[in-house]
């Protein structure tokens, strides 16, 4: 079991709730601008490389979203973030 040093509950729920398959660049605008400042804010994230943060802030379709994200997730995973449950609806 890992020993999570952190916890960022909101995450998920920040990426659940702009998630709108019909309308893909608006769920992805309104998803970049509620996550950029998140993670920009919350101390969990202070070491986050800004190259990320730019990937994310500049993403405009699922796919580039979803590409920057895998790469928080691994910066989540390397130090022991916990990104808490997926909402339920």
């Amino acid at each position: 079991m890992t020993d999570w040093r952190l916890k960022d509950e909101e995450f998920k729920r920040i990426l659940h709730c702009h998630n709108d398959p019909d309308n893909e660049m608006v769920s992805v605008a309104n998803t970049v601008a509620e996550i950029v400042p998140h993670l920009k804010a919350n101390p969990c994230w202070a070491r986050l490389p800004a190259s990320i943060l730019a990937a994310i802030a500049t993403a405009i379709t699922f796919h580039s979203l979803n590409r920057a994200l895998e790469k928080v997730y691994d910066f989540a995973d390397d130090n022991k973030i916990w990104l808490g449950f997926t909402p339920l609806d």
